[in-house]
């Protein structure tokens, strides 16, 4: 099964995902903010990233183009999963590399679907 690594600065946010992620049969990682999570993205090489946007130090958008820019890191798989509501952020993260945009709240049937969407495209 896939191994997926969860950058948010929440750990509620956190343990949730990881939990339900766990649940569906995934290897789930995480990370408390954007520089721990490089850094785990280039020990583990995760198949997925799911990353909040708003973080302190390195946001989320900041935390994709330095995955992007790195060819250890550049075709890992990364989906947004924010409490921002405005559409220009999903655009950017689309225009970034993101592959897809999740709304908090959300449901743990559409972020597994999001997950297995992606997955399915690598």
């Amino acid at each position: 099964m896939a191994t997926i690594l969860i950058i948010d600065d929440s750990s509620v946010e956190r343990e949730t995902v990881q939990r339900a992620l766990q649940k569906a049969g995934y290897t789930a990682l995480v990370a408390a903010d954007g520089a721990s999570g490089i850094d785990m993205a280039k020990e583990h090489s995760p198949d997925l990233i799911i990353c909040d946007i708003d973080m302190p130090g390195l946001s989320g958008f900041d935390t994709l183009k330095k995955l992007k820019e790195d060819p250890q890191t550049q075709n890992i798989r990364f989906v947004f999963l924010t409490g921002s509501a405005e559409a220009m952020a999903g655009k950017l993260g689309r225009k970034l590399g993101a592959e897809e945009y999740i709304e908090k709240p959300f449901s743990f049937s559409k972020l597994l679907a999001a997950v297995g969407t992606t997955l399915g495209q690598k």
